[in-house]
């Protein structure tokens, strides 16, 4: 039986989303449990409606929640072998975070709403 690892990460934006050629809108996101523990980068991938409202209100710092499947990766980089967590979310939302926000945007849940079964 397959299966698929699920999850949902919340954080800052690092830097503005960025697509490259016609391949997904993407941004990371660190997660760190504290001051002297490793930082976690997850790489965030977003398509369609999602990547639209995305590129129109996330900017580097905006607060986000996103939810959808995580995979491992590993590849060998100039330093060695490296890993990678990947998301591909299905909903994005964003949260005000103050007078520093980079611009006024909704609170607003974005993704596929649709498959909700109530």
């Amino acid at each position: 039986m397959a299966g698929a690892l699920v999850g949902t990460v919340t954080g800052y934006v690092a830097k503005d989303p960025e697509q490259k050629g016609s391949g997904p809108l993407s941004f990371s996101i660190p997660v760190s449990k504290g001051k002297d523990k490793p930082t976690t980068w997850v790489r965030v991938a977003v398509w369609g409606k999602t990547a639209e409202y995305v590129s129109q209100y996330i900017r580097k710092g905006s607060l986000v929640t996103c939810s959808g499947t995580l995979e491992l990766r590993e590849f060998e980089g100039s330093k060695g072998k490296v890993t990678s967590l990947e998301m591909s979310a299905n909903s994005v939302t964003s949260f005000k975070t103050g007078e520093s926000a980079p611009a006024p945007r909704p609170q607003q849940t974005y993704g596929d709403q649709d498959d909700i079964g109530f």
